[in-house]
């Protein structure tokens, strides 16, 4: 605990009789304080009492200390980080000082006090004449900048406590015009001030509002968000700040050099890092709350490549065989269940209909049911899950049923659980990090480290893949495009959209079109699996194996040594 102490009275050896605190600012707080050490008259020249108040008042500041923190953290840093103390230009003070005046006045103007007294001078008061006096105008600064959220380096804070008191003697003369002349007009002292910045939008909250008002997919929980989250808390912590009225376009482009000395692909720049804060900045604007221009919008990333070294985007014939005949291979008594069933049927399914892959994993026995109608078996693809947010009905290819997959799915069924995984395997977090795309994710990592097939992506190759088919084949482009997916009510640009809009997707029209697909003839599916390397050992052989190494261990010589060293 910090001890009492007196200050030297005018620049002299002598001291003041008053007892002061005098309190180091840690480094954990010593951003959202702006000082390297606070000092607080304790208001007594007896020692005894100011021993207690100065106890009092130091276990206040670090409360006080650790609500500012928290209240930091909770804007969107992350845990452990503190929001750094940005280096504010002449133009930032001269706004930040109309907040002052605005706050203050704004909180009292309908009811101005009478007599309101303020300090005769405009500049700073004398340090050396009267510490008490600038001790106090400090304390109402810490409690402005706590109460805002702005963060000053040590340096910006000196030059900003004298426009701090000029703006507080502002409000005491607006309001005793108010109360003695009924003139409610604004102050003329801020005539040559830059903007205000008060109306600030904190781009943290705004994505979360983004997320909740503009539809994309999954919510603040989805994909989508869980992905930009991150990258909207990385800007705003390069900038300094989380106002969206402060940013410019010149911050983006430096942000955009920033990444790329950082070694971010600049594919990943344009399309994830500046696409959030554009789509964020975007929606403040179509809501009006943002009324300037977009400061991300036309943000160009020079250099951007294809990743890709071809135009290919589907499996070939070689491809695809070598993958579903690894789905027929026995698969180690290590791997679960379900991590089986998904290598040994996923691929098949997405062959045979152009499903996403998500759509698929997600899968649960009552989502493959018979048309009440027709009595034909059908994927019903959930709405949650399809891009177009609309139940998508996909009959099921006889080669399919022909290799069991139904049989699985009454397995699956009788077990109460989904066909891809185990809710009981889960380890929370599930709404921003759902099982069933981990399985997608494990699926795509087999088909490229295990069967090394690149080139494309491993799981929606089969998608490209199938529509490549549909037109050697000659499937009706309309009857497809119901099986796909595409072209419907999530796509409104296409030119099938009208045609797609009239009339329903008959079960059986979608039968004839699905077993026009041409059968994949696997070599492998003629043949018994073949049984696992590894064989079990019986509980006899377990131990005639351990007497075998114990007689071994009893021989002397290397053989004991060797035994050990096992």
């Amino acid at each position: 605990m910090p001890k009492p102490v007196r200050k030297k009275k005018n620049n002299k050896e002598t001291k003041s009789d008053v007892w002061w605190l005098r309190k180091k600012v840690s480094e954990r707080f010593r951003a959202v304080v702006g000082r390297r050490e606070v000092w607080r008259s304790l208001e007594t020249t007896d020692f005894k009492t100011a021993v207690v108040a100065c106890n009092k008042l130091s276990l206040e500041l670090d409360k006080e200390w650790e609500d500012r923190l928290r209240a930091a953290k909770a804007v969107g840093r992350t845990e452990g980080a503190v929001p750094a103390a940005r280096t504010m230009s002449d133009w930032d003070l001269s706004g930040l000082q109309r907040v002052v005046h605005e706050l203050d006045r704004g909180a009292q103007i309908r009811n101005p006090p009478a007599g309101a007294k303020w300090a005769q001078g405009t500049q700073l008061r004398d340090k050396e004449q009267n510490d008490q006096e600038r001790e106090f105008d400090e304390q109402a600064l810490d409690r402005f900048l706590s109460r805002t959220g702005y963060f000053l380096t040590e340096a910006d804070r000196t030059r900003f406590l004298p426009m701090f008191v000029e703006a507080q003697r502002q409000v005491s003369i607006d309001l005793t015009r108010a109360a003695r002349k009924h003139d409610y007009s604004e102050s003329e002292a801020f005539a040559k001030n830059a903007p205000s910045l008060s109306k600030r939008i904190d781009l943290l909250q705004a994505f979360e509002f983004y997320c909740d008002k503009a539809g994309i997919k999954g919510g603040a929980t989805g994909p989508t968000a869980k992905r930009w989250r991150p990258k909207i808390k990385a800007f705003c912590e390069f900038a300094g700040h989380s106002d969206l009225c402060r940013m410019t376009r010149d911050d983006a482009y430096r942000w955009v050099d920033h990444l790329t000395k950082e070694d971010v692909a600049k594919k990943s720049i344009r399309e994830v890092w500046l696409a959030s804060l554009r789509a964020v900045a975007g929606f403040q604007i179509e809501r009006g709350r943002l009324t300037t221009e977009n400061p991300f919008s036309r943000i160009r990333v020079r250099g951007v490549k294809s990743t890709r070294d071809s135009n290919k985007k589907g499996f070939s014939d070689s491809q695809a065989e070598k993958i579903l005949t690894a789905t027929l291979a026995t698969f180690s008594h290590l791997t679960t269940v379900e991590t089986r069933a998904a290598r040994r049927w996923i691929p098949w399914i997405c062959a045979y209909t152009g499903a996403r892959v998500n759509e698929i994993t997600s899968l649960l026995p009552s989502d493959i049911r018979v048309d009440e109608e027709t009595g034909i078996v059908c994927f019903y693809l959930r709405p949650e899950m399809t891009k177009g947010a609309y139940e998508r009905v996909i009959p099921v290819h006889s080669h399919l049923d022909e290799q069991g997959f139904l049989a699985f799915v009454e397995k699956r069924r009788k077990a109460g659980l989904p066909l891809f995984y185990d809710p009981r395997r889960a380890e929370g977090g599930e709404n921003a990090n759902p099982q069933w795309q981990k399985v997608a994710e494990r699926l795509g990592e087999w088909i490229v480290k295990s069967l090394k097939i690149t080139g494309v992506k491993p799981n929606h190759a089969w998608r490209h893949r199938f529509k490549s088919v549909s037109r050697e084949v000659g499937m009706h482009p309309e009857v497809e495009a119901f099986i796909t997916g595409h072209g419907g009510s999530d796509d409104p640009e296409r030119i099938q959209k009208v045609s797609l809009s009239y009339g329903d997707p008959w079960v059986k029209t979608l039968r004839k079109t699905i077993e026009m697909y041409p059968r994949y003839e696997i070599a492998a599916l003629d043949r018994s699996p073949a049984p696992h390397r590894r064989v079990r050992r019986s509980p006899e052989q377990i131990a005639a194996d351990r007497a075998a190494r114990r007689a071994k261990a009893e021989l002397p010589g290397p053989g004991l040594r060797r035994e050990v060293l096992r």
